[in-house]
C-alpha cells in the first residue's frame, strides 16, 4: 500500500466521522465549512501542528477581512461600487499580508474569506452568535485535517512499504 492510498482510506474514515458529527444539531456545526478548513491545511503542504497553524490562521484572516467588507459596504449598501472597491481592497490585502510569516498562505486567507461570504449569504449572522459556528467549523476542519494526515500515517506504518521511484 502507497502513502496516498493510505492517506486515503485514512481521510475518508476521518471525512465520514465529521460528517456524522458535523450533522447533529446541536453542535452547530456546518459540514462545508469544516472541509474549507481541513482543505486549507492540506492546500499548504505543511504537515501537523504546522499545517494546522497554517490552516487556522490563513483562513481567520481571511473571515476578518470578509467581515471588515461586509461591514464597509453595509454602511452604504445603495452603493454598489463600494462593493466593487472592497473586492478589490481586501484582495488586495490578503495578498499583502502575506509578508508575515504566519499569514503566507494566500489561498488560505481567500478560503476563509469566500466560506465567510458563503456562510452569509446561506443566510448566518456573522455579526451576530452564528460567527462562532464559523470559527468552530474552521477550527474543526484543521483538526479534521491533522487527523485524517496522522491515521493515514498510522495506516501506512501498519500496513505500506515504502515504495520505489
Amino acid at each position: 500500500m502507497s502513502t496516498l492510498i493510505a492517506l486515503g482510506i485514512g481521510t475518508g474514515i476521518c471525512c465520514g466521522i465529521w460528517a456524522a458529527i458535523s450533522a447533529i444539531p446541536g453542535l452547530g456545526l456546518v459540514t462545508w465549512i469544516g472541509f474549507a478548513g481541513c482543505t486549507a491545511y492540506f492546500a499548504s503542504g505543511k504537515h501537523g501542528v504546522e499545517g494546522m497553524k497554517t490552516a487556522v490562521f490563513s483562513t481567520f484572516s481571511g473571515l476578518i477581512s470578509a467581515i471588515v467588507a461586509m461591514f464597509i459596504s453595509g454602511l452604504a449598501p445603495n452603493v454598489v461600487v463600494l462593493s466593487f472597491l472592497m473586492t478589490g481592497i481586501i484582495s488586495a490585502t490578503m495578498c499583502f499580508q502575506a509578508k508575515a510569516k504566519a499569514l503566507w498562505f494566500i489561498p488560505g486567507a481567500f478560503m476563509g474569506c469566500f466560506t465567510s461570504f458563503g456562510a452569509a449569504s446561506m443566510g448566518l449572522n456573522l455579526f451576530g452568535p452564528d460567527i462562532i459556528r464559523v470559527i468552530t467549523s474552521l477550527l474543526c476542519g484543521a483538526v479534521l485535517a491533522f487527523s485524517c494526515d496522522k491515521l493515514g500515517d498510522l495506516i501506512f506504518k501498519k500496513f505500506g512499504k515504502p515504495e520505489i521511484v
